[in-house]
């Protein structure tokens, strides 16, 4: 992943499915030992509409890929992921 100039970090973001609350896996290589950064339910209304629940998701510590969501069902919308890579 390219980094933004000036930032030290790697950054990932990823917009994919919602789904019921459990695991979400990503297509981005999200690890254990990165750092989540922000995850927004986004809902597609009109106009679209957007709720940070960061708080409720955590990156699975056995598998790569994943986030678990703790709480929120957020099916028929969308999560937008962001991260940074550990390095």
């Amino acid at each position: 992943m390219p980094t933004i100039s000036g930032f030290s970090k790697p950054v990932g973001c990823e917009l994919i499915p919602g789904g019921p609350a459990g695991e979400h896996r990503l297509q981005g290589a999200i690890g254990p030992d990165d750092t989540l950064l922000s995850v927004e339910h986004v809902t597609d209304t009109s106009p679209p509409t957007r709720a940070d629940i960061t708080a409720e998701f955590s990156i699975h510590a056995d598998k790569g890929g994943v986030i678990v969501n703790t709480t929120t069902d957020t099916t028929g919308g969308f999560l937008h992921v962001l991260w940074a890579r550990s390095e």
